[in-house]
């Protein structure tokens, strides 16, 4: 312990030397690598010191980039965590990978009727979140202004988008407990098919709240049918993705992570760039969900092929670097002057969010007979949102700027409340249930 706090220190006083830190004198500006390299060492060493005192990891990368970020101590810019995004694309194609691989079908299939209940269950978040801002409203200074009817549409994207959670973050701590079981299988398999029905139902709510909120727009249920559309044919790529990923591993012998990782990036840009194009060019709408496609291939590595157990287990033995610079980078990402107009709002959604995740949980759980341990206590698991959520709002604030901008700095601060207390919440519950099987950091310290 006091080797890694030495340690800490001593990057702490070479980075204000090497930057200033703003204390002495002009601030120099940490190029980008140097900002990477400081977070990498920096996260690895708070997420240490947040394990020793019963935190996940993930919380302690997630406190190191808000401490050293530029709204803090200010070590590196704003610029420079933007100049370091195509990480991001990096590392959430590799925890999309890392989802459909932890989902076997041997392992769920007695629970189906359980995945699918919850799921359902948690759609009522939604209504929920979407029933509240909508009666806060008149409230609210930014709709103050606004009719009831645009009060509807901007109150349904509160609610769509508070209907999001976390992959990566459950991952990241399931992977460091080591948790397996059936209480596990649940939590992940709801989260990560979540995730699909949440881009469907913002797609949906995003068309109605286009009639609702822009003059003279109309819906077209046409946009429905290309919508799912698209989402089969994220599927079906990311099928025949994963069978190049199979054929590789019997063919070419080659190390997984590395092709996942080179794959997955692949997969995101050429995406981006192919909608884009299509857009551009042809002025066709075309939104191919690259973290779908990942998924899916994961999926299929681990379902048919033999290379299931193998892919899993190399994916995590290099994860350790990917989760530390994913989540500093996203902790040094969240805006304090976003944060500060939006706080009291915000935690108004965390709790409306938290009692209708319960209430949806618990009945529709119960309904389908679980056990005590599901229906009560799976819902701490899903309490974790990032990327996802994120992305949505920046879709929100280019297609609505005028509300967009208002809608974002309050979800913000609901997101990172949820984003610090979730995995604290998850980590409890998976040594609760008896599903960690990790030792606690006190017996491993030097």
């Amino acid at each position: 312990m006091r080797y890694r706090l030495l340690s800490f220190l001593l990057i702490i006083a070479s980075m204000v030397l090497l930057t200033g830190g703003g204390w002495f004198g002009p601030r120099v500006d940490a190029p980008p690598t140097l900002a990477l390299g400081f977070l990498l060492l920096a996260g690895y060493l708070v997420g240490f010191f947040g394990e020793y005192v019963k935190l996940p990891r993930i919380t302690g990368y997630i406190l190191a980039g808000v401490l050293f970020g530029p709204y803090l101590c200010g070590f590196f810019t704003q610029r420079a965590v933007l100049e370091l995004g195509f990480l991001n694309n990096l590392a959430l194609a590799f925890i999309a990978f890392c989802a459909g691989g932890e989902l076997k079908v041997s392992n769920l299939r007695d629970k189906l009727r359980s995945i699918i209940s919850i799921v359902l269950g948690n759609v009522l978040i939604l209504a929920g979140v979407t029933l509240a801002v909508f009666l806060a409203a008149p409230f609210i200074p930014f709709m103050a202004g606004y009719s009831r009817p645009v009060h509807l549409g901007i109150a349904a994207i509160f609610g769509v988008i508070s209907t999001a959670r976390s992959p990566s973050s459950a991952i990241a701590v399931i992977s460091e407990l080591k948790a397996r079981g059936p209480f596990t299988d649940v939590v992940l398999a709801v989260t990560v098919v979540m995730d699909v029905v949440v881009v469907l139902l913002f797609a949906i709510v995003l068309s109605l709240c286009q009639v609702l909120i822009t003059p003279g727009s109309h819906f077209s249920p046409a946009l429905i049918f290309e919508l799912l559309l698209q989402i089969a044919a994220a599927f079906a790529l990311g099928y025949g993705l994963g069978r190049g990923i199979i054929f590789l591993a019997d063919r070419v012998h080659v190390e997984l992570p590395v092709i996942v990782a080179g794959m997955g990036f692949l997969v995101i840009k050429t995406c981006h760039l192919l909608g884009d194009h299509m857009l551009d060019t042809y002025h066709i709408s075309l939104h191919l969900e690259p973290l779908i496609i990942c998924m899916a291939a994961g999926f299929t590595v681990q379902n048919f092929s033999d290379h299931g157990d193998r892919f899993v287990h190399s994916m995590d033995r290099v994860s350790m670097p990917i989760y530390v610079a994913f989540f500093a980078l996203s902790g040094a990402a969240i805006n304090f002057e976003a944060l500060s107009s939006g706080w009291m709002i915000g935690l108004m959604v965390v709790f409306i969010r938290a009692v209708m995740m319960y209430v949806g949980t618990y009945a529709s759980s119960r309904v389908v007979g679980d056990p005590p341990r599901i229906y009560k206590y799976a819902w701490l698991g899903f309490i974790t949102q990032a990327g996802v959520s994120l992305g949505l709002l920046a879709e929100v604030v280019r297609r609505f700027p005028e509300v967009g901008i208002y809608v974002q700095s309050i979800l913000i601060a609901a997101i990172t409340v949820n984003q610090i207390v979730g995995p604290i919440a998850f980590k409890w519950v998976l040594g609760f249930v008896g599903e960690a099987h990790i030792r606690p950091a006190r017996a491993r310290a030097d």
